[in-house]
């Protein structure tokens, strides 16, 4: 999460959805004046809100966060955790697991990764008890204008020569789509992402 007291707002950090595109953008533009090994940006990087107000007083703040169609999210997550070295002790772990893709999005939901909070709904970090309890959910896939909106909104500058670095590299086909082989695989994601696609009005 990253946390501006004197702007005041609250950037709730949902995985793979370019929270460490804006929370370096933050650093580098003095939005964040946290180190580095700060709870924030380590142990406590992907708080959802709920959480968040148990330990921090935001309750007149300005909280947003990105959604990201929960089935290009999933493909985006397996491939980070299997690829980068960002995330070596999980990738053997994945892989070990898991014989490929495939059976990893088939059943996953079956194993202690269903309950990992990289893997966990949108609505779990914005929503309390079924409410969103954050100010405005952008969409990934208008990520330019979004940030430019919420920017205007909090009186930041938007450089955005400043804020477009790829931190992560990973071998991936564009279209997400083309992961998904078989209906059976599609159904299970759906259900376990349910309250995302209803509640975003998104699909396959």
């Amino acid at each position: 999460m990253i946390i501006n007291h004197k702007r005041k707002f609250v950037f709730v950090c949902v995985p793979k959805t370019g929270s460490t595109t804006l929370s370096k953008y933050f650093k580098r533009t003095g939005e964040s004046d946290k180190p580095k090994d700060h709870p924030w940006l380590t142990d406590k990087y992907h708080y959802p809100i709920s959480k968040i107000r148990e330990e921090e007083n935001v309750e007149d703040y300005y909280k947003f966060a990105f959604y990201r169609n929960p089935f290009d999210r999933l493909v985006s997550s397996w491939l980070d955790f299997t690829q980068t070295k960002a995330h070596q002790s999980w990738s053997s772990k994945l892989k070990t697991q898991f014989k490929s893709w495939e059976d990893f999005a088939k059943n996953f939901i079956n194993t202690e990764w269903a309950n990992e909070i990289h893997f966990q709904p949108t609505t779990f970090y914005t929503h309390v008890d079924g409410v969103q309890a954050v100010d405005y959910v952008a969409r990934y896939e208008n990520f330019s204008e979004e940030t430019q909106h919420i920017f205007k909104h909090l009186g930041i500058e938007y450089l955005a020569d400043e804020l477009y670095h790829r931190y992560r590299q990973t071998n991936r086909k564009k279209n997400y789509r083309k992961y998904y082989k078989d209906d059976a695989t599609i159904e299970v994601v759906s259900n376990y992402f349910r309250n995302d696609l209803e509640t975003f009005g998104d699909k396959f």
